[in-house]
């Protein structure tokens, strides 16, 4: 009798973002990714996400989104674009970058792809938001 073939375990991988926002400084270096129930800050640090910036501009919902990698410095091609496009300057790495400038309040949501989230006052299941204020 010959015996069943061997299943592969299943393979667990899960993010788990912890964001700070202090001013326009969003920081992920508390973020940790989780593969086979093993957690670790090394293993977030390769991590490539989605930044998704949302924009209302006279009615319309305007978006642009960005794959960035935790460790490595976010494309200025993607930079720019951002700031042609939606009005917001950023610089930085992905895993902690300053919004410089911006010109109508704007949300941004961290990628939600096998992603769960710490809130906080300023983060809510992963969407941050920028509130211009109007003088």
């Amino acid at each position: 009798m010959k015996n069943p073939p061997q299943k592969a375990l299943p393979f667990f991988y899960e993010r788990i973002f912890k964001i700070l926002k202090k001013n326009n400084v969003v920081d992920l270096s508390e973020s940790l990714s989780i593969i086979n129930n093993k957690a670790s800050k090394y293993f977030f640090e390769k991590e490539i996400f989605q930044l998704s910036f949302s924009v209302l501009i006279k009615g319309t919902t305007k978006l642009f989104s960005i794959l960035v990698t935790a460790n490595e410095c976010i494309n200025q091609e993607d930079c720019n674009e951002l700031q042609n496009k939606l009005g917001i300057e950023i610089e930085g790495y992905g895993m902690r970058f300053t919004i410089l400038n911006f010109v109508y309040s704007f949300t941004l949501q961290i990628d939600q792809k096998n992603s769960v989230f710490t809130d906080t006052a300023s983060v809510k299941n992963g969407c941050i938001y920028f509130n211009k204020e109007m003088h």
